[in-house]
């Protein structure tokens, strides 16, 4: 809700996106965009949705099936080739912790990997590889938008993005791996909401992670359009 609250403050100030790479939560969003959904669709698909009915019908079922088969009702059963815009979601691997980009294959597989963390969303199995949540390798993946052709890239942190900057991970056979992260380098702007007194898991105050996100991303739109026209002039 937060990512969606600073797309809808930039997208009301005229500023509009071409690609979009996100992990973990903003793979949900960027997907959700990439496949051509508008913010307030998307505002109105989170706000009807019950995440506590959903965490439960996962644990009860000791499967990730109850979220894939939602991701599958929101996205269709699309390749992300198929999307309307380019998209890539990050995962990690966690044979050996390294950052897995997902650019092609199923969308709602490629978004549950990016999402899937342990114990809660066991890894998902795509290309031979066993991947998880992507924000143990590349939390804000602004590196990652370049690589679709941003020219621009606007980063938004759910957390203080240098609290990403080392991580730690233990792989599949127990190996501790001490992981630099700078893919929110890559951001010409880099949005950190104050989302500090919500825990992680938090499935409730969505309404309020919205105005949070909202309410920063409107506080830097007027400099973020400066910085648009500059790049433009010099073009």
């Amino acid at each position: 809700m937060a990512h969606l609250g600073a797309l809808c403050a930039l997208e009301e100030a005229g500023i509009s996106f071409d690609v979009y790479a996100g992990t973990s939560a903003g793979s949900i969003v960027g997907a959700l965009r990439a496949r051509g959904y508008s913010c307030a669709d998307v505002v109105e698909l989170f706000s009807r949705l019950d995440y506590k009915n959903l965490l439960l019908s996962v644990a009860a079922a000791g499967t990730s099936r109850p979220a894939l088969d939602l991701l599958r009702r929101l996205l269709g059963d699309c390749s992300i080739s198929e999307l309307k815009k380019p998209f890539a979601a990050v995962a990690t691997d966690t044979a050996d912790a390294s950052e897995v980009v997902l650019k092609e294959g199923d969308a709602a597989e490629a978004v549950l990997a990016s999402c899937s963390i342990p114990p809660l969303f066991r890894g998902r199995k795509i290309g031979g590889r066993t991947l998880v949540d992507g924000a143990f390798v590349n939390a804000i993946p602004g590196d990652r938008a370049r690589e679709l052709g941003a020219d621009f890239v606007i980063g938004v942190a759910l957390s203080r993005a240098e609290s990403y900057r080392i991580r730690e991970f233990y792989t599949a056979g127990g190996e501790r791996k001490m992981i630099l992260q700078t893919g929110f380098d890559a951001c010409d702007v880099l949005l950190e909401p104050d989302l500090s007194r919500f825990s992680p898991a938090d499935v409730f105050g969505g309404m309020e992670m919205y105005e949070i996100g909202y309410a920063c991303a409107a506080e830097r739109a007027g400099e973020i359009l400066e910085k648009l026209s500059r790049r433009k002039q010099r073009a």
